[in-house]
């Protein structure tokens, strides 16, 4: 992108990844740091509680001064109202040109206005249907949304190198599981929205959002039996289970038998317990502490709010593999 070459500053040794996310409440942060081996290692993640612009320039300033942040690599994760994704075919023109076409072809598809947006995408498997398109997943992303993000960075002195969103976020998580060569369906939910993926040897087949959060579950102690709290869970299981069915007969791949569930911020365990009685497949938490290399204790709140930026600082491991 343009806009971050402008803003791109050298230097001479590069410690890590800082993953950075501006949520409406407040930052999420993650490091990683290069070891001898070459190899990344979180050593600090947290949740910077920040409403106010002002308040989020100033303490993610404050941290970049107390780490040493402007000695790390910047990757920036996006919200996931901080852009669109849409599914279209390849347009059958030259690579030069691909953008543009892709920019004709999702006019009518999104919010705001095409001129304003900067557009990336990446190409989805295969399916075992014959005669079927490549399709390509597109992003789309205001600009001026981005522009007072990176803007933040660059006047904390951060040095922004890559731009990401939360579906590869989560992905580079997902491929650190132990069944990420058979593949594995991972589950985030937020206060009142979630995200579905479904990847085998990170590669992502499926990603859904969907506006089922852990609030509307009511996930408390008592289980709650008002009807629509139980609406909600079978909601959520039908998601899941139509995903996973069309994963399975549309890219005829094994059916993928693994849901991991990133902690939230309370109340894991029922949730566990409602998706294991309504779905045909075990659910499981994932402590992200623990397939990863981490020399720090990352609790279930921070792991809640900090998952896309902490799979962020993973991005090289995947790449290399």
């Amino acid at each position: 992108m343009q806009l971050l070459k402008k803003l791109f500053r050298k230097k001479t040794v590069c410690k890590g990844i800082v993953g950075i996310s501006f949520l409406q409440n407040g930052i999420a942060v993650a490091v990683s740091e290069f070891t001898e081996n070459n190899k990344l290692t979180l050593i600090h993640c947290e949740f910077i509680d920040a409403e106010k612009p002002a308040n989020q320039q100033n303490m993610l300033s404050e941290l970049a001064t107390e780490h040493d942040l402007a000695e790390y690599d910047c990757h920036l994760v996006l919200t996931s109202d901080s852009y669109r994704r849409v599914n279209v075919e390849t347009p059958a023109v030259a690579d030069n040109e691909l953008i543009e076409a892709i920019r004709w072809k999702i006019n009518e598809l999104i919010d705001f206005p095409i001129d304003k947006a900067v557009i990336d995408y990446y190409q989805t498997p295969m399916p075992v249907r014959a005669n079927s398109s490549i399709m390509l997943e597109v992003i789309a992303s205001p600009i001026d949304v981005l522009r007072e993000q990176i803007e933040k960075c660059a006047k904390a002195g951060l040095q922004l190198k890559v731009i990401d969103i939360q579906e590869t976020s989560l992905r580079n998580l997902a491929a650190h599981t132990p069944e990420n060569q058979r593949g594995i369906a991972l589950l985030y939910l937020l206060e009142f929205s979630g995200t579905l993926l479904i990847q085998k040897e990170a590669t992502i087949y499926v990603s859904r959002k969907f506006e089922i959060g852990y609030k509307k579950l009511g996930l408390d102690d008592q289980f709650s039996s008002e009807s629509l709290t139980v609406n909600a869970h079978n909601n959520l299981a039908l998601e899941i289970q139509r995903s996973l069915d069309y994963v399975e007969s549309y890219y005829g791949i094994p059916p993928i038998s693994a849901l991991a569930v990133i902690p939230l911020a309370e109340n894991t365990h029922n949730l566990l317990d409602s998706l294991s009685r309504n779905l045909g497949i075990a659910a499981r938490m994932i402590d992200l502490s623990a397939i990863i290399d981490c020399d720090i204790l990352v609790d279930a709140r921070t792991q809640s709010l900090c998952a896309p930026v902490i799979g962020a600082t993973l991005r090289y491991a995947i790449e290399a593999a």
